[in-house]
């Protein structure tokens, strides 16, 4: 898949260019190259959600399941059978105690991180970012077994053809790259991404309560995928991550009581807004 060879290729280039790099060069590019490998990784989170609805292969459900835990669950630490328990229970019991979405919102105050400024927003989720990965590893029982099975799948798709490449410094540089990636990197994202998804506090329906997120950066880092048309993945599940952009501007242009109501927000540290006349995007 392609963001899995992007992140592999990302990694591998990151290592071979740091073992000759001066410390000021080295930090900014190991920085820049973990948010790139973090952000494919996000990519193939996506895409385990995707299956956990089975919108890679409706008809052909276990190979649907196959493909999902292989392709994209395996390489992220992900169990898609109690992700999909998981994520079902969030649609099926929408704001309910039985919402796993809402018990983190309530746990962490997600709706409660300041966004008044960058340095606000990001001081919101570091103070969380710890309990916050302890509770999703927990919700999604993600175990020994499972993390020693992505650690052997980026040490034979990352460390082995960076060794093999420019020699074992590179491989385990490379390595390094890729575990930060994931284990440091990609719960940050997650965690910026998941707070952006609704609020439940001053709403009764599911469409009040969800927000799409359809900036530039949000697009293109946090929510990719069009993981960010996240009303009318709501809406109907069972559309496909490369429609629902299409659906929405859809919606967008003729359906009038959609577009004056659908909650947007057009930047990471914007209030969420109801879109009123605004242009679809």
């Amino acid at each position: 898949m392609v963001d899995s060879l992007v992140a592999i290729v990302v990694a591998v280039a990151c290592g071979w260019s740091l073992v000759s790099l001066t410390a000021w060069v080295a930090l900014p590019v190991a920085l820049v190259g973990c948010v790139v490998v973090a952000r494919q990784l996000r990519a193939l989170e996506n895409l385990t959600h995707e299956a956990s609805h089975y919108n890679w292969l409706r008809h052909h459900r276990s190979w649907n399941d196959v493909l999902g835990w292989l392709l994209a669950g395996l390489p992220t630490s992900g169990r898609l059978s109690d992700y999909r328990a998981s994520h079902l229970r969030h649609h099926g019991r929408f704001g309910t105690s039985e919402d796993s979405d809402r018990r983190r919102y309530t746990e962490l105050d997600l709706e409660g991180m300041r966004r008044s400024s960058a340095t606000a927003f990001a001081a919101s989720v570091l103070v969380r970012i710890v309990r916050y990965q302890i509770g999703w590893l927990r919700e999604i029982r993600s175990d020994l077994t499972v993390t020693v099975g992505a650690l052997l799948w980026s040490t034979v798709l990352v460390a082995v053809p960076a060794g093999l490449v420019a020699g074992p410094v590179t491989a385990a540089v490379a390595e390094g790259i890729w575990i930060a990636s994931a284990f440091v990197v990609l719960p940050v994202l997650r965690l910026i991404a998941e707070a952006d998804e609704h609020i439940y506090s001053d709403c009764d329906t599911v469409f009040d309560a969800t927000i799409s997120n359809v900036g530039l950066v949000q697009r293109l880092l946090i929510h990719p995928h069009a993981d960010g048309y996240h009303t009318v993945h709501h809406l109907w599940p069972g559309i496909p991550h490369h429609a629902l952009r299409r659906s929405h501007r859809t919606l967008m242009a003729r359906d009038p009581e959609y577009a004056r109501r659908i909650r947007i927000r057009r930047g990471v540290l914007d209030t969420p807004r109801a879109a009123g006349a605004t242009p679809a995007r």
